[in-house]
C-alpha cells in the first residue's frame, strides 16, 4: 500500500509501483485529482494493455478521466458508482427507476442530498396524514422537535416503492441502526461509460448482459456513442525468447528472398506459438532477449535477467524456449501447464572406433608373453625328449632290424614332442601318449599350463574386442562423480544448475561441489558452448543438459553420445507475468494441442529429423565382428598353408632327387613320373618296388616312367646307328 497526499509528486508514487512490478493497481483518491494522478503513470509505462486500474471513487464518472481515451491508453480501467438507472435482475410491475439523465445530479453528493430530501419529505408527508400531528412553533437555535424521533422511525420504515418522486440512487432503504442497507453498485469502464456488472447484497455480482436478457423494460445505456473499447481489441502479445536450436533460431534466407516480422524465425517454439495463436485467437511478435539468457536471479543485485526480466518489466507478455519451471521463477512469474516433460542426461565425447588391426588376435598377450610361450614350448619339447629317453617304459619292445639285430625304438623325437606340445596348447589333443611316470607328470603339468594359457587368451581376446568397441568407463552420474579424469558442468544459472545446487541428495550435492571446484570453470553460458566444449575436450569434459536438447545434438554430431539414463524430472512451460488473466487460456490451448497430437508431431519434426548423417557401428549392438576384426586369422591361415606347401614341395623335390640317384635316371624323368602320379587323386596306393621292374600301368600308374625310359633308349640307339654309318 502506498499513501499519498493532495499536491504530492505523483510520479514518485508510480515509480514505486513500477519498481514493485505491480500490474493490478487499486486507486482511492478524490475525483478532482484523479486525472492528475493517472496522468503521472504514463511516464512509467503503466498504461499498456496488460495493466489494470481499479478506481474506487464513486464520482469517477465526473472526474474527466474519459479524456485519456485513445489508442495508446489501453490499460483496463474499471470503476464503481451507485446505480441510478439500470433495473435489478428480477423485476415486478411496480419497480421504479429513472432512465433520464439529469446533469444537475451527476455527482454522488448532489444525488444523496436529493434522495435525503425526498426521503424526509415522504416520511413527513405520511406522518402529517395521521391524527394529532402538528407543526410546533420553535426556534432552530434552541431545543429539539419532539416529533423528530417519530419522523426518523418513519424514514426507516418507508418503502422505496412508496416514494415520490423516485430516488436518484434508487432503492434507498434504512435499517434499524440508521444505515443504508439496500443499494446497487455498478462496475463500468469510465473511459467509454460502459457498464459491465451490477452488484447488490441479494444477487451479488451480476453480468449486465444477463440483466438485459431478464429485463421487462428497455435498458438505456449511457454509453458514449461511436467509441471503441481499445482494451477489448484483439490482443497482441510480445513473445520474449532466446536464440537456441531447435527451439528458436534465425531462418536462412535463400538468394533473392528477404523475410520480415515473425517469418524471420523458425523452431519448435515458433511453431508452438503459431498453433496457440490459432487456438486462443491472439496476435504476437517475437522479440529475442538481448542477453540471450533464460532468466536467473542475481542475489548481489537483487535482479533477474533474460526472459524472466522482460516479463517482470512488462516488456513482454509471453516467454517461451526450453524454459524450465522452477520454484524460484514461479515466485516472480506464472507458468502455463507444461508442454514438454524431460530429464537430465550426460553428454560426452564418443571415441572414434579404433583403426582395424588384422593382427588384433595377438593383442591379448604382449610380445614378451608370446616369446616366453614359444620358449616354453621348445624347452618342454626338449625336456620330453630327455625324459622319454631316460624312462625305460618309453622304449618299444625289442624287434629285428634289416640286419636281423634286436633293437628298441623310442617315439619321442623332436617332431613328436613338438606335435604333442602344440596339440595340447591348442586343445586338439594328440595320438602320442606317454607311458612312464616321469613323462606323464611332465605332460600333465604341461597340459595345466597349456589349459590356463589358452583359456586366458580366449577370455582376454573376447574382452579386448568388446572393450575396443565401447568408449569410456563412465555409465552414470555416480561414475562421473567418483572419477577425477573427466570434468563436468552445466549452464551457469540454468535450471539444471539449480537442480544440483538446491538438491538434498548426497550424490547431487557431491556433483555440485565438484563442479564448483573445477579449474578452469566448468560452467557455460548456453548449450551451444557446452556442446562445443565437449567436442574440443575429446573425452576430458562432460556436459549435463536436458534430454531433449541432448538428443538433438547427438543426432547431428557423430562424435557425441549420451551416457547413462536420464534423472531429475523437469518440465518446460510458457512463462507469463504474475496473475496474467490469459494464462488459463494458454494452458487450455496447450492441453488441446496435446490431445490433438500437435505437440507430438512438433517434437518429431524438430528433435527426430532426418538431418543425422551418423552411421552407428552395428557390431556394438549385435555382437558381430567384421572382416577387419578377424582378418588376421585368415592371414595366419594363408601363411600356414603357404609354409606347409613350401615344405611339402621341398620334401617332394628331395624325394624325386633321391629316386633319380637311386634308380640312376634323369631327374626330370623322375619328376615327371612322380608328378604324373601326384595329380591322379583317385589313386591311393603306391607300390614300393623299383622303377626297373615291370609295372602295371592301370594299377600303379608308373607306365609313364617306363615309356619315357624306353623312349629315351630307342632315341639313343638310333643316334648310335647314325654315328656308325
Amino acid at each position: 500500500m502506498q499513501e499519498f497526499q493532495r499536491g504530492d509528486d505523483y510520479r514518485i508514487l508510480w515509480k514505486r509501483i513500477n519498481n514493485a512490478r505491480e500490474k493490478f493497481v487499486l486507486l482511492d483518491c478524490p475525483a478532482d485529482i484523479l486525472v492528475d494522478v493517472v496522468n503521472a503513470s504514463i511516464d512509467f509505462n503503466m498504461t499498456g494493455s496488460f495493466n489494470n486500474l481499479f478506481l474506487t471513487n464513486l464520482d469517477t464518472h465526473v472526474s474527466g478521466i474519459d479524456r485519456f481515451y485513445s489508442r495508446e491508453f489501453t490499460v483496463t480501467v474499471a470503476a464503481v458508482r451507485l446505480r441510478t438507472y439500470i433495473p435489478p435482475p428480477v423485476h415486478d410491475e411496480i419497480d421504479v427507476f429513472d432512465n433520464e439523465v439529469d446533469t444537475r445530479f451527476d455527482s454522488l453528493g448532489t444525488q444523496l442530498v436529493y434522495d435525503s430530501v425526498v426521503l424526509f419529505y415522504n416520511a413527513l408527508l405520511q406522518m402529517s396524514q395521521r391524527s394529532g400531528f402538528y407543526i410546533p412553533q420553535f426556534s432552530c437555535g434552541h431545543g429539539f422537535w419532539k416529533p423528530g424521533p417519530h419522523v426518523v422511525q418513519q424514514m426507516k420504515e418507508l418503502s422505496p416503492k412508496q416514494v415520490k418522486p423516485p430516488f436518484k440512487t434508487q432503492r434507498l432503504k434504512i435499517n434499524a441502526h440508521g444505515q443504508r442497507e439496500d443499494f446497487n453498485l455498478e462496475i463500468y469502464n469510465p473511459l467509454i461509460d460502459r457498464v459491465t456488472h451490477i452488484w447488490n447484497k441479494d444477487f451479488q455480482l451480476v453480468d449486465i448482459e444477463k440483466i438485459k436478457e431478464n429485463s421487462t423494460q428497455a435498458v438505456k445505456q449511457r454509453r458514449l456513442e461511436n467509441k471503441e473499447d481499445f482494451s477489448q481489441k484483439p490482443v497482441r502479445f510480445t513473445v520474449a525468447t532466446r536464440v537456441g536450436k531447435p527451439y528458436f533460431s534465425w531462418r536462412d534466407e535463400p538468394e533473392g528472398v528477404h523475410y520480415e516480422g515473425n517469418e524471420r524465425f523458425e523452431g519448435y517454439a515458433v511453431d508452438l506459438i503459431y498453433k496457440l495463436a490459432e487456438e486462443c485467437k491472439f496476435d504476437f511478435d517475437f522479440e529475442p532477449v538481448r542477453d540471450n539468457k533464460y532468466g536467473s536471479y542475481d542475489a548481489a543485485t537483487d535482479e533477474w535477467d533474460g526472459i524472466i526480466r522482460q516479463l517482470i518489466d512488462n516488456n513482454a507478455q509471453i516467454g517461451i524456449c526450453d524454459l524450465t519451471i522452477t520454484q524460484a521463477r514461479r515466485s516472480v512469474v506464472d507458468f502455463t501447464v507444461p508442454f514438454m516433460q524431460l530429464g537430465i542426461s550426460i553428454l560426452s565425447y564418443k571415441e572414434p572406433p579404433p583403426k582395424a588391426d588384422i593382427y588384433g588376435f595377438l593383442n591379448p598377450y604382449g610380445v614378451e608373453v608370446w616369446l616366453y610361450v614359444m620358449i616354453a614350448m621348445m624347452i618342454t619339447s626338449m625336456a620330453m625328449i630327455l625324459a622319454g629317453r631316460m624312462d625305460q617304459f618309453e622304449w618299444e619292445p625289442p624287434s629285428e632290424n634289416a640286419n636281423r639285430e634286436l633293437v628298441r625304438h623310442n617315439i619321442w623325437n623332436m617332431h613328436n614332442t613338438m606335435w604333442l606340445v602344440l596339440g595340447s596348447i591348442l586343445t586338439q589333443g594328440c595320438d602320442l601318449l606317454p607311458r612312464g611316470l616321469p613323462m606323464r607328470l611332465l605332460t600333465a603339468f604341461w597340459w595345466i599350463f597349456a589349459l590356463l594359457i589358452s583359456q586366458t587368451y580366449i577370455a582376454k581376446l573376447a574382452a579386448f574386442i568388446t572393450s575396443s568397441k565401447l568408449s569410456g568407463n563412465i555409465a552414470s552420474l555416480h561414475d562421473l562423480v567418483d572419477q577425477n579424469k573427466v570434468q563436468f558442468g552445466t549452464i551457469r544459472g540454468g535450471a539444471t544448475s539449480v537442480y544440483f545446487s538446491e538438491s538434498n541428495d548426497t550424490e547431487n550435492r557431491m556433483a555440485w561441489n565438484k563442479m564448483l571446484s573445477f579449474k578452469p570453470d566448468a560452467f557455460t553460458k548456453n548449450n551451444e558452448e557446452g556442446v562445443d566444449r565437449v567436442k574440443l575436450s575429446r573425452g576430458t569434459y562432460a556436459f549435463l543438459m536436458e534430454t531433449t536438447n541432448l538428443q538433438y545434438y547427438v543426432q547431428r554430431n557423430c562424435e557425441l553420445t549420451q551416457i547413462g539414463e536420464s534423472f531429475g524430472e523437469k518440465h518446460y512451460g510458457i512463462a507469463v507475468p504474475l496473475n496474467a488473466n490469459f494464462r488459463s487460456n494458454l494452458s487450455v490451448g496447450i492441453l488441446k494441442l496435446s490431445e490433438q497430437g500437435v505437440l507430438y508431431n512438433l517434437r518429431n519434426k524438430w528433435f527426430n529429423s532426418n538431418e543425422s548423417t551418423c552411421v552407428e557401428d552395428s557390431t556394438i549392438d549385435d555382437g558381430q565382428f567384421d572382416m577387419d576384426s578377424v582378418g588376421g586369422l585368415f592371414v595366419m591361415l594363408v601363411v600356414g598353408l603357404i609354409i606347409a606347401f613350401l615344405i611339402g614341395i621341398a620334401e617332394f623335390l628331395w624325394h624325386v632327387h633321391r629316386i633319380a640317384v637311386k634308380e640312376k635316371i634323369p631327374a626330370m624323368l623322375a619328376l615327371k613320373a612322380e608328378f604324373n602320379f601326384l595329380i591322379r587323386f583317385w589313386l591311393t596306393k603306391k607300390p614300393l618296388h623299383t622303377y626297373r621292374e615291370s609295372r602295371d600301368s592301370t594299377s600303379t600308374g608308373y607306365s609313364s616312367l617306363q615309356q619315357l625310359s624306353s623312349g629315351s633308349t630307342v632315341k639313343k640307339k638310333k643316334k648310335s646307328k647314325k654315328r656308325a654309318e
